[in-house]
């Protein structure tokens, strides 16, 4: 039977301060968790029956179902939001890229952080876009996501983690905020 080692220490306990940049992606976040919800509000007595439910890679209707799955992405979003809003105040429990000592804890924190917000942003934004999407796609005016859709989504959920872990390299041994 193979042992896991557990070399955790105790990481500080830092409450990190928002900047401008911060608040504003915040601040988008819940922009898009309002508009999630308004979509279907605003649409859902115009929409037929049976809507669109689920798209391929080409972002191409695959799959049809009731119009009450509209409901699917807000609901998500609304947990996802606040799931993220509260592990966003707790970071010393996050696995980090480097080794946290009493030096980089702010650092690291304010980057992991700041991940976690902008990944939040990320996907309401998504989200909302698919939620969009459908109703558009089930009342004719459009034939689906589009073709770009994936590797879009693909590059902006990739491409903020790969940049976060790049900075949680370069500032493993800094003491200054991020």
């Amino acid at each position: 039977m193979m042992k896991i080692k557990e070399n955790k220490k105790s990481l500080p306990k830092i409450r990190i301060r928002r900047t401008t940049f911060d608040w504003a992606t915040e601040f988008m976040a819940f922009v898009f968790l309002v508009v999630l919800v308004a979509l279907p509000l605003i649409y859902y007595n115009h929409l037929p029956e049976r809507i669109p439910v689920h798209f391929n890679g080409a972002g191409i209707p695959d799959g049809y179902g009731s119009r009450s799955t509209l409901w699917i992405l807000p609901v998500t979003s609304l947990f996802l939001y606040l799931l993220l809003t509260i592990l966003e105040a707790f970071p010393y429990i996050y696995n980090f890229p480097v080794e946290i000592t009493p030096d980089n804890a702010v650092t690291q924190y304010t980057l992991a952080t700041r991940l976690i917000r902008i990944l939040k942003t990320v996907i309401l934004i998504i989200f909302a876009f698919i939620s969009y999407k459908t109703i558009k796609t089930a009342t004719g005016e459009t034939a689906g996501l589009g073709k770009a859709f994936l590797p879009v989504f693909l590059l902006l959920t990739f491409g903020v983690i790969i940049i976060y872990v790049v900075k949680s390299l370069n500032n493993r041994d800094r003491s200054e905020r991020a």
